[in-house]
């Protein structure tokens, strides 16, 4: 065998080898769900709104957003108010888009808290287009009672 005949076949041999390594760790990593957080952290809720957004659980995700009161000097004014059927359809509307949620830093202030997030969105932007999207979002909450809900945002704009 030529000695540029060998070289070919071990750079295909190399080849072979890291893409198997390759499918082999992207099979095997990322594959375990997170630890839950408790539920009357802050934290804790927006996980499980993500994960119930997630998992199409629209009745479980909307019940960790607080009511919203249009006559609330803090409301901003001309801001959509969401009944549970429009967040729904807005939260249908977003299509199959696939997602994924970082939680980020935390902090709490009273009976006020806010959760910053990195939110990656995957979506086939053309061979030289980048198919993933970060949006960092932060989520507001108050704490109403010993339960922690989000009032800030409401929508799923992130996925759209």
């Amino acid at each position: 065998m030529k000695t540029s005949s060998r070289a070919l076949l071990g750079f295909g041999i190399g080849i072979v080898v890291l893409v198997m390594i390759t499918i082999g760790l992207v099979l095997t990593l990322g594959k375990g769900n997170p630890p839950l957080l408790a539920e009357n952290t802050p934290q804790g809720v927006v996980q499980r709104y993500m994960i119930a957004i997630q998992g199409k659980n629209y009745q479980a995700a909307y019940t960790y957003l607080a009511p919203v009161d249009p006559n609330d000097p803090n409301y901003p004014k001309g801001s959509p108010i969401y009944s549970f059927e429009n967040w729904v359809m807005s939260a249908q509307n977003s299509g199959n888009t696939t997602w994924r949620a970082n939680l980020g830093k935390v902090s709490i202030s009273g009976d006020t808290a806010n959760v910053d997030t990195i939110i990656d969105t995957f979506r086939p932007n053309g061979p030289f287009g980048n198919p993933v999207n970060s949006h960092s979002v932060t989520f507001f909450l108050k704490k109403v009672g010993a339960n922690w809900l989000i009032t800030s945002p409401m929508d799923l704009y992130w996925l759209y």
